[in-house]
């Protein structure tokens, strides 16, 4: 009998054991004396391939010359056991089973045919796969039986398969690796390969999709597309095979991508397998877009542009231009093509014509610029232009000819114009008008002698009244006497301000420089305000160390500086105030004047702008404290012009500290 390979480990067992079962040929069963066997083995040793007789107690009967040659089976001993002679250990159970087999059921299975694969020992230990085919032997003398076992040495061909299968498995992971989805399917489109970009282009392992069809990664539009396929490439009229086309792909989580396809068919064993190389053009297609959109915009700008633009060929013929230029051209309509484009400017203008000089030197591959009147050669026009000519170069380094951006300047010529005849009228105009600045000043300068000059009688003859010079006065008539005096100085300052505001706008402010003590400088100022300091009953309290460093300034500015910030400290206080002065040095390079009083102080929204000119705290109609404004403002510039630094700390109801920084010597 046969055993069937099912029956033995479903066709493989564990040593990789095959087994061919083929119902066509039945099971041979021959009736032999085994008496005679001896007298057989002539016939046996003639054959070319191994031959043994094993009988149902595993004892080789007879072992042919190819068989002794093969397995070392020159010199048998009676019941030599062929499973423990010529098989190897790792093979006895197999072969045990095997062999045993057909002793138990073969008159069951008679008809069938058997035959396996079988590694046999040969001298010197070496081992060969063997092909044994069964025959079953029936004694004619007695019930015995014995089996006939054809060996077929098949280690050659084991060896080419297995080299095979390794080439096959290099191929196999080459595909794997290659830069490109592979993917291959059967004649019905089940998919039998997939490598590994596959999986990373659509999403899917290889043991989810292995199996399922090749639609399943296909748009459901192109699935109807599909259907029949197979049949189109079996008769040669596939519209696709061995071309490379663009689709789109479906990935695993439903998401379309553009691929390029290139599919290829081949036929095997008359069956048909199908292979895709597959690859993503998403980023080529976005960049498709890109330049599609940029060619659009480009051609926009083109047509758009407010500029005249023309490009010309390596010849100098004009090859594309703008509705912007056929304007400034004056070309009739109608007449742009067949006046325009095919213009050759080289063979159009004479030799000096500096269009055509401009036009070679582009061709020449150097930029070119033409700015004047340009006589139109299509029509009567005579119209001012700047032209920009560049040569262009193609991104593989081609000379393309030149492109030109033409711009009309009449409106800018004729606005020009316009301005250049204005400049000369403002220029007179400006003549006029230094000529009346310094009329101005000159104005100024007599002004501020003119009303100096009656000033100071008054003031001198006021003092002399005051202290008796002129005759004793009753108390009545100092007070009248000292109230003049006091409106002659604020006069004087009146008019001492209004000037150096003037002064200052004009730029014409003089500073006279000198090494001073800054001590002394406020110690004349307090002197100056000393009338209305005693009058108001406040006491000073004076902190400035008289060896601190030298300050560069102008004595009379600076004094006046602080006579108006002490002046607004009287100016803003209850009578019986006090006024601190202080001064520390800073760093060795600056030192800093504090001149702070107990006044009425000053807001926070007021606070900002008290340097401004003109500005008062209390510009009302019925406000309280007199002063024109411009007090502070002068502080400022004069400190500015030193190069120094004032600000003002306050709080409305707490009083007023004025910081004054200068540079020291």
């Amino acid at each position: 009998m046969a055993i069937n390979k099912e029956r033995l480990d479903s066709g493989n067992d564990n040593n990789g054991h095959s087994a061919d079962t083929e119902a066509s040929m039945p099971l041979q069963v021959n009736e032999l004396s085994f008496s005679a066997i001896g007298k057989s083995q002539t016939s046996y040793d003639l054959l070319d391939y191994p031959i043994l007789i094993v009988d149902e107690n595993d004892s080789i009967i007879m072992a042919n010359k190819k068989a002794q040659e093969y397995l070392g089976l020159e010199s048998l001993t009676p019941n030599e056991k062929f499973t423990e002679r010529c098989v190897p250990e790792e093979e006895k159970e197999y072969a045990t089973y095997f062999l045993s087999s057909f002793f138990r059921k073969y008159a069951e299975d008679e008809e069938l045919s058997y035959s396996t694969e079988l590694l046999l020992k040969g001298p010197g230990g070496t081992t060969s796969t063997f092909m044994i085919n069964v025959s079953i032997l029936e004694d004619a003398d007695s019930p015995k039986t014995a089996v006939l076992l054809s060996c077929m040495d098949i280690q050659v061909r084991n060896d080419f398969e297995n080299e095979m299968l390794k080439d096959i498995e290099k191929l196999f992971k080459h595909l794997d690796l290659i830069p490109y989805a592979l993917v291959f399917s059967d004649y019905v489109g089940n998919i039998t390969f997939w490598n590994r970009n596959a999986t990373k282009l659509f999403g899917y392992r290889k043991d989810e999709i292995i199996g399922r069809n090749i639609t399943e990664i296909m748009p459901k539009r192109y699935r109807k597309a599909h259907e029949g396929w197979d049949e189109l490439i079996s008769i040669g009229k596939s519209p696709v095979v061995g071309r490379i086309i663009e689709v789109t792909g479906l990935r695993k989580d439903n998401t379309e991508f553009p691929i390029e396809l290139a599919i290829t068919t081949t036929r095997h064993k008359g069956d048909i397998f199908h292979g895709a190389i597959i690859n993503d053009i998403s980023q080529r297609k976005m960049k498709e877009k890109l330049t599609s959109i940029a060619k659009n915009k480009y051609r926009m700008m083109f047509e758009k542009s407010p500029l005249g633009i023309f490009h010309f060929d390596e010849k100098g013929m004009i090859t594309q231009c703008n509705e912007i230029l056929v304007k400034i051209l004056g070309v009739p309509e109608g007449q742009v093509i067949s006046s325009v484009i095919g213009f050759n400017i080289i063979e159009s203008f004479s030799d000096d014509n500096d269009i055509k000089k401009a036009i070679k030197q582009v061709l020449a591959g150097i930029p070119a610029r033409y700015e004047d009147e340009f006589h139109s050669p299509f029509s009567d026009k005579i119209i001012p232009i700047k032209a920009e000519f560049s040569p262009v170069i193609s991104d593989e380094g081609k000379f393309m000819g030149g492109v030109c951006v033409v711009e009309d300047f009449t409106e800018r010529k004729a606005a020009e114009k316009a301005l250049n005849q204005y400049a000369e009228d403002l220029a007179k105009a400006n003549e006029e008008l230094t000529s009346l600045d310094r009329m101005k000043d000159e104005f100024i300068s007599n002004l501020r002698h003119e009303l100096k000059t009656p000033l100071i009688p008054i003031k001198g003859y006021s003092e002399l009244m005051y202290e008796g010079a002129l005759g004793e006065l009753t108390q009545k008539q100092k007070d009248a006497v000292e109230k003049m005096m006091l409106s002659s100085e604020r006069l004087k300052r009146l008019i001492d301000s209004l000037l150096y505001v003037s002064i200052t706008e004009g730029g014409n402010v003089e500073y006279t420089f000198v090494p001073l003590r800054i001590c002394e400088v406020i110690d004349s100022a307090l002197h100056d305000r000393s009338p209305e300091i005693t009058s108001k009953g406040h006491t000073i309290e004076k902190t400035i160390p008289c060896d601190a460093p030298l300050v560069n300034g102008d004595l009379d500015y600076l004094e006046e500086v602080f006579v108006n910030i002490i002046d607004n400290s009287v100016k803003f206080m209850r009578d019986g105030g006090k006024i601190k002065i202080s001064g520390t040095l800073q760093d060795d390079k600056k030192i800093r004047i504090e001149i702070a009083d107990e006044g009425i102080g000053i807001s926070k929204e007021d606070l900002p702008k008290i340097f401004n000119r003109f500005y008062q705290v209390d510009g009302s109609s019925t406000r309280k404290y007199g002063g024109n404004g411009l007090g502070l403002y002068i502080c400022k510039k004069i400190i500015e012009a030193h190069n120094g630094d004032i600000w003002a700390d306050s709080e409305e109801g707490s009083g007023t500290t004025i910081h004054v920084v200068l540079p020291v010597k």
